[in-house]
């Protein structure tokens, strides 16, 4: 169990108070990835698929914060564009085999106490006649923003910030039919670089998780292992919850090292999580300092 970071879309409301005669109202939708925020709910699991004979499943949210919140639950269909990130697509209600349509939820809103936990409940109903394949759509959890106006505080001086934020959370369900036994992801592309970051440089490795057969998603962690010219094999990088899904055949990813490997040989694994647990996706051999 671990906390699944701000993956959906968030709208923040931004008061600014220059003076008593002047407001200005800011209104934004954006975009965090893992590690821009600091999540206020955890989430278990963080993938719910089902396959084979899977009918029902459930997702537990934990309230970390020591406030009462509300969260709304709905569907969201996002796809994967070729950098990694989520892109909103527009739901079709009318297609009969849209995951919003097989699988069904609930409860669609609840509120939970300070550390408080609640059970949300999926139940599929699979199509007799459904064509093999991957479908998928994202169960969005909505943190609704406290209502109510606001007063501006008179003995505030020069800019009084006021942030109401409706933070959106969102988990991938999946639901497959048939199997894919020849589904193969291998590493391309390794390079050793320096994060573009001119305050804080890094050394990443660039890397590309490649589709080279098969239709369903492959998911997991990838873990960078480096054996100095002297020396034993240790892990310098590790990047969880990859995924490659069925729109991408390509997925570039960067992951960031604890330390600058200037000679010996790096083994880069991904490894398969949740459904894919114990598989080894793809293995990579990279000789430096050479």
């Amino acid at each position: 169990m671990f906390t699944y970071l701000l993956k959906g879309y968030q709208t923040m409301i931004c008061k600014a108070l220059l003076n008593p005669f002047l407001t200005i109202l800011v209104l934004a939708t954006i975009v965090l990835c893992p590690g821009m925020a600091r999540a206020d709910l955890t989430i278990t699991p963080v993938r719910v698929v089902f396959e084979g004979r899977d009918r029902s499943a459930t997702v537990e949210l934990i309230n970390t914060t020591n406030k009462t919140n509300t969260y709304r639950m709905r569907w969201m269909e996002m796809k994967m564009g070729p950098s990694g990130r989520y892109e909103l697509i527009p739901a079709d209600d009318k297609d009969p085999n849209s995951v919003a349509n097989m699988v069904i939820f609930s409860p669609r809103q609840v509120t939970i106490e300070p550390h408080g936990q609640q059970t949300i409940r999926l139940s599929l109903r699979r199509p007799a006649d459904l064509p093999d394949g991957e479908y998928r759509a994202h169960l969005g959890m909505v943190r609704l923003a406290k209502q109510g106006p606001e007063r501006p505080n008179p003995n505030a001086k020069g800019v009084e910030m006021d942030m109401r934020v409706n933070l959106g959370f969102s988990i991938p369900v999946i639901v497959r039919a048939g199997n894919d036994k020849d589904l193969k992801i291998s590493l391309i592309n390794p390079k050793l670089e320096m994060s573009p970051d001119p305050q804080n440089p890094t050394p990443v490795l660039k890397i590309d998780l490649h589709r080279d057969s098969g239709k369903f998603s492959a998911y997991g962690q990838v873990t960078v292992y480096w054996t100095p010219s002297k020396g034993s094999e240790k892990i310098i990088g590790n990047m969880a919850n990859m995924a490659l899904y069925p729109e991408l055949e390509t997925r570039p990813i960067m992951v960031p090292l604890k330390e600058n490997p200037d000679s010996g040989t790096l083994r880069i694994v991904y490894a398969g999580k949740y459904e894919s647990d114990g598989k080894t996706w793809a293995e990579k051999i990279l000789p430096i300092g050479k």
